[in-house]
């Protein structure tokens, strides 16, 4: 139920994100994770509290799975004062240390060697900490993907990296980037494991998830995870998406994780359609409620420009 609301509830955000951004009430692009919800409420659901994280771009799920709040994201979309990063930088640049979710520098791999030094660091300590390191296909094509990866092998340090193979690095798609058949075979050069699963079958990616993760924490070593899934609208809404084949968004749109996971549940007989109307019903509404009192609140002042950006003597 708790995975089944998360991307239930990014869903909502990213769809009244969209809307918010198309009304020309919000600086820059909207970057919408639809489609791709499962992987990243998963790792939300599976992890420990004392774990740390490198997201992207479309890991909402993560964000709001690790304590943020639809208000907070509304807020940090639009720049308001009282967003977590106090109406600086961008809408998804944003971390909150204290959720142990790293601020994201780049997508392109530059924030696996962040994580894995949080989680050395945090294992000299005396905690079982592991690292999650979300990556996009697009970045294993890059050199902080490789000496990364190489780094935590050597050392033996916990950390998952998972690749969100959504098919497309922008707009070129795999078949230009790599002729491995499968990415996770990547990890084989490293002397890691890795792995393969399906990013849209929420049952599925959950329990192989949860499995590395307990493994890992057990028998410190890096993993590499390749999950499967599409994104569903283009790079961002400034992105017409016209590159990508109308018979591959089909296959994907039949493979809805939303969708999966409610049929799944309801083939166990764990959830009803009153249970799902109402949770539905509730999020919406706390939906509505965050967006309108992020709009309605005020940017930050210009006398606070420098806050946050020099450390008092």
């Amino acid at each position: 139920m708790k995975l089944l609301r998360l991307m239930i509830q990014a869903r909502r955000v990213d769809e009244r994100l969209i809307k918010i951004c198309r009304q020309g009430r919000l600086r820059g692009s909207a970057f919408a994770g639809i489609g791709q919800e499962a992987i990243s409420a998963a790792v939300a659901v599976a992890s420990q509290p004392d774990d740390l994280f490198a997201p992207c771009i479309r890991n909402l799920p993560l964000h709001l799975g690790r304590g943020e709040t639809p208000l907070g994201v509304f807020r940090q979309a639009l720049g308001r004062a009282k967003s977590p990063t106090g109406g600086r930088d961008g809408n998804v640049h944003y971390g909150r240390l204290d959720h142990g979710v790293y601020t994201m520098i780049s997508h392109l791999g530059s924030m696996i060697s962040v994580v894995a030094g949080g989680v050395m660091a945090k294992r000299r300590q005396g905690k079982d900490t592991v690292g999650v390191a979300f990556v996009g296909d697009g970045a294993t094509s890059t050199g902080d993907f490789h000496e990364a990866l190489n780094f935590a092998a050597v050392f033996d340090i916990p950390l998952l990296v998972i690749i969100e193979n959504n098919h497309y690095a922008y707009s070129t798609p795999t078949s230009h980037q790599y002729r491995c058949h499968r990415l996770a075979d990547r990890a084989v050069g490293y002397g890691i494991d890795g792995y393969s699963a399906d990013g849209n079958n929420p049952a599925e990616i959950y329990i192989t998830v949860r499995d590395i993760l307990n493994d890992i924490r057990a028998n410190p070593r890096p993993a590499l995870l390749e999950a499967d899934t599409m994104r569903m609208r283009g790079h961002g809404e400034h992105d017409d998406f016209k590159y990508v084949p109308e018979t591959l968004l089909q296959v994907y749109r039949r493979r809805d994780p939303i969708r999966m996971g409610i049929r799944g549940m309801q083939a166990a007989k764990l959830i009803t359609d009153d249970q799902i109307e109402a949770m539905e019903l509730e999020i919406a509404d706390e939906i509505d409620r965050s967006a309108r009192q992020a709009l309605s609140e005020e940017e930050p002042l210009a006398d606070t420009l420098t806050q946050g950006v020099y450390r008092d003597a």
